[in-house]
């Protein structure tokens, strides 16, 4: 029992030296914690630091400004924050101490905006305050003059003007009640049809699904901060088109195909995966393998005779986007009853066909000025795996709506073999999904 209790007593002992040793280190770190130059934030008492040296330069920009300044030597310095007021709020922006610009966004106008720049140290005290005035340059919801026109299907929505390729929301609206079209647009009883997003500077926004009925349509632009444009408003009737049925599709070479794949149904990326509805995943597309010819191409059969409005295009989703065997340019061409046989029309085609358009695959972003892709945006890469519409326009190719029953798809070159001159081979070919809208004529 003794030694039991002497046990006892020795951890007792422990716990109470360690709780002391542990009290000891607090209490030293408190007293001594500045000794070393250590500030904590928020001990209240710390001097207020010096403010700005100097306002160097400011920059106006699109909807705001960009200001430099002058930090004094004083280690009492934590940062630096702008204090303006945008939309009715106060905003403050901060820097550290070792940057030396600010920048005020989010001006929905171009009007002077003073701003009030100071230094501020671990407690949040802040210097006093030197005053700026800042002139900013025509934001975007100015800049920007949406068009609104009409699709197959749908609306489309020109974006231009966008020249800081600020991001964008594009706000559609539609009222079917055309009592009195002429209202003016705070009388018209809008719906919300949808709200499109982009940051490019050139760019068409598409809606489809809209019933091919006459009505007002209006459209706004919102910025990031919340800032509205004025409503533009037209009258339009959208197109009328259905999807073609492709349940009579079939790969059909007439003799003169020259894009070599393994098409047969054993394969696992077969022709038919180019109009199996799949939505082009990783597994479903089709693969064009060997050393296909600049240019290549592959014949349809649709089964049906049809004028087309627009031609929807899938890519392989997900995989190597924007280069290797995606491709880059096509062509769509159409005939009635295609030979095989060599003629003078472009590629040596037959004289049955007839272009219904060439395209290029849109890079919201731009590509760079030698043509390479340059920055891929996550914009670009949403838009990429979302496939294109190519619209199809007899102002520009005047057969783009004659009637056809066989539709050939031209692979002008990828993205591993744009602009390669003298190049006889292109390698494989990748592609998903290829969906033709309009008419169905019989």
């Amino acid at each position: 029992m003794v030694i039991m209790n002497i046990l006892f007593d020795i951890d007792n002992m422990k716990k109470i030296i360690l709780l002391l040793s542990a009290a000891m280190v607090i209490a030293a770190c408190s007293s001594n914690q500045n000794e070393f130059g250590r500030i904590d934030q928020f001990d209240n008492s710390l001097p207020a630091p010096q403010p700005i040296s100097e306002v160097v330069r400011v920059k106006q920009i699109s909807g705001g400004a960009i200001i430099w300044v002058k930090i004094p030597d004083d280690q009492n310095i934590k940062g630096v924050v702008a204090t303006y007021e945008r939309g009715g709020k106060t905003i403050d922006t901060k820097i550290s101490r070792y940057v030396d610009s600010l920048e005020v966004v989010g001006y929905s106008d171009t009007q002077t905006h003073k701003v009030k720049i100071c230094t501020f140290n671990a407690d949040e005290v802040r210097s006093t305050a030197v005053e700026v005035e800042v002139n900013p340059t025509a934001p975007a919801i100015e800049t920007v003059k949406p068009v609104i026109l009409s699709a197959a299907g749908g609306v489309k929505i020109r974006i231009t003007g966008n020249n800081d390729k600020e991001s964008l929301a594009v706000c559609l609206l539609r009222d079917a009640d055309l009592t009195d079209a002429d209202k003016p647009v705070g009388q018209v009883k809008w719906v919300e049809v949808t709200t499109l997003f982009t940051s490019s500077d050139n760019i068409v926004l598409t809606r489809r699904g809209i019933e091919p009925q006459k009505a007002i349509f209006g459209v706004y632009i919102r910025d990031r901060w919340g800032n509205l444009s004025d409503t533009l408003k037209t009258v339009l009737t959208p197109a009328v088109e259905i999807k073609i049925p492709k349940t009579g599709f079939k790969y059909a070479n007439p003799g003169d195909d020259n894009c070599f794949s393994m098409s047969d149904e054993s394969s696992i990326y077969p022709m038919t995966g180019l109009w199996d509805n799949s939505g082009a995943s990783d597994k479903y597309h089709f693969l064009a393998i060997g050393q296909c010819p600049i240019p290549c191409w592959l014949t349809i059969d649709m089964g049906v005779v049809a004028q087309l409005s627009r031609i929807a295009t899938l890519p392989r989703i997900g995989y190597n986007i924007w280069r290797d065997a995606h491709p880059r340019q096509f062509e769509f061409w159409g005939s009635m009853n295609p030979t095989g046989k060599s003629g003078s029309n472009e590629h040596g085609f037959d004289n049955s066909w007839f272009c219904l358009g060439k395209f290029e695959q849109f890079k919201p972003s731009g590509y760079n000025s030698d043509g390479s892709v340059g920055t891929i945006t996550q914009e670009d890469v949403t838009y990429f795996n979302n496939g294109n519409d190519f619209e199809l326009n007899a102002d520009k190719y005047p057969h783009a709506f004659d009637q056809l029953r066989y539709l050939r798809i031209v692979f002008v070159n990828t993205f591993a073999t744009y602009e390669l001159t003298n190049a006889t081979e292109a390698g494989g070919i990748q592609f998903g999904e290829i969906t033709p809208y309009g008419e169905v004529v019989k």
